[in-house]
């Protein structure tokens, strides 16, 4: 059985700058910043890989910090004065290195003694002064950057920092992902369809076809001593009501190892799938796949029923980022007690789920034909962030539409498929007017946790459009 995946590890470029004027000047000057430069990789060095040139105090150490990064590949190129520096200290990496950048405006002092102190301690606290000469640096060749102030000591910029690092580094990783569909998307759904030249923009690749007869081939092909393990998982990972047969388990358990087969042949990252069918075979292959596409996901693969690839791509950015990632639709809005229910039929995530998910047959999937097992189960309550990928209203190649709110307590619907109550901070009503007008499709991805710093690095890393509502 293949591990989840775990979330890649940053690879942060630290760019230490400096006035070499002042080393002659003030001998201890430099020793200072060496000394302050330690604590500040051993902080960092909690976060990621760390690419460091050492000092730039010169515009030919600054060409050469642009090649070393260049070599790198880094995700995030964190940019730190040691006291008042010029401009043109950061002027050739920031002009060649396309990553997000942020200012740490940081002191390992949070005061210092002002009465007593001298020219070299008053310049060694100096960082601020040349802030502003970077933000113009930056705005001249038209950057995106952050300033992160705060001192050694402050936990929360260390944290920003994480986050930052956690989206840059997951965009590094979508870039190169390969992503599918399987069959087509639902009959008449408008908003299912995917651009695959704006896919093609995002990651250098179009979309994967496998064919449904490669399930097919496959599935007819799985031996009775590999249904037997699967089911053996699906054991630990469910509990079963009185509605679930061998019957059912042995032939969800065929299916699975052949959409597993069929994904890792194509080595996908996230698929989409649907088709009606003709042959009963073949409607069965998709009606009773929950189980296998499920237990992608819990695997760090999701997969998303109708087609829905763009919705089955956020999901894979949420999990990136280690929030999950569920498939999920708005299903009605309740203004007495102010929710959201959410859910959706199909497959799930069930690393999201507050329990052992429970299984019980279902003989109608509502909308769709055949029959299958269906997963049930309660959604983690607390923060979460919901997820749209849309390539409408933007001219870049996707737009990400993103809230950060939490699920709730309360009564929810007993009907064979996960759903939850979402509580957004703005009045429902008005929400949804503002979430609609940003053009999503109608399905969602939800992750557990405020993933919001992480959102907006990532779509500044891949060139995405950014909305939150």
């Amino acid at each position: 059985m293949r591990r989840p995946l775990k979330p890649p590890v940053p690879r942060i470029g630290l760019l230490v700058t400096g006035h070499k004027m002042y080393w002659g000047q003030f001998p201890h000057l430099k020793e200072m910043g060496d000394r302050m430069t330690e604590k500040l990789i051993g902080h960092m060095s909690s976060i990621g890989e760390i690419v460091n040139i050492g000092l730039v105090d010169t515009y030919e150490r600054a060409v050469e910090a642009r090649d070393r990064f260049l070599a790198g590949n880094i995700d995030l190129l964190v940019i730190f004065p040691l006291g008042y520096t010029t401009g043109m200290m950061i002027a050739p990496v920031v002009k060649d290195i396309q990553v997000p950048i942020r200012l740490l405006n940081a002191h390992e002092d949070a005061a210092y003694d002002y009465r007593h102190a001298d020219t070299a301690l008053y310049l060694h606290h100096e960082g601020p002064c040349c802030i502003p000469e970077y933000a113009v640096t930056l705005t001249t060749f038209h950057r995106e950057f952050e300033v992160i102030s705060g001192y050694f000591g402050d936990e929360k910029i260390w944290k920003r920092l994480m986050r930052d690092a956690m989206g840059a580094a997951a965009a590094r990783a979508f870039r190169g992902m390969c992503f599918g569909v399987i069959g087509n998307t639902y009959t008449n759904m408008t908003d299912m369809p995917i651009d695959e030249h704006r896919l093609l923009q995002s990651t250098g690749r179009l979309l994967v076809r496998p064919e449904i007869e490669e399930i097919e081939e496959t599935y007819r092909g799985v031996r009775d001593h590999e249904i037997a393990d699967m089911i053996a998982q699906f054991r630990k990972m469910y509990n079963m009501d009185e509605t679930v047969t061998n019957d059912h388990l042995w032939e969800s358990a065929k299916i699975a190892i052949a959409f597993d087969l069929v994904v890792t042949r194509h080595h996908l990252d996230a698929f989409g799938y649907y088709w009606w069918g003709v042959k009963p075979e073949i409607t069965t292959l998709r009606s009773e796949a929950a189980l296998a596409v499920s237990r992608l996901a819990s695997l760090g693969i999701p997969g998303v029923t109708e087609g829905d690839i763009k919705t089955a791509m956020a999901m894979k950015i949420l999990n990136l980022l280690g929030g999950g990632g569920m498939f999920l639709e708005f299903f009605s809005l309740d203004y007495v007690e102010n929710f959201i229910m959410v859910g959706h039929d199909g497959p799930s995530n069930i690393n999201v789920a507050a329990e052992k998910p429970t299984l019980q047959f279902l003989d109608v999937h509502h909308g769709k034909t055949g029959d299958g097992l269906g997963i049930d189960f309660n959604i983690q309550k607390g923060p979460c962030t919901l997820l749209n990928l849309s390539q409408f209203g933007t001219d870049r190649s996707f737009k990400m539409i993103y809230t950060v709110c939490e699920t709730i307590e309360g009564d929810i619907l007993n009907i064979g498929n996960p759903n939850c109550r979402i509580r957004v901070k703005k009045p429902i009503g008005e929400f949804f007017n503002d979430w609609c007008q940003q053009a999503p499709s109608h399905h969602i991805a939800l992750g557990l946790g405020d993933v919001s710093f992480e959102l907006k690095t990532f779509a500044e890393s891949m060139g995405f459009d950014c909305v939150q509502i």
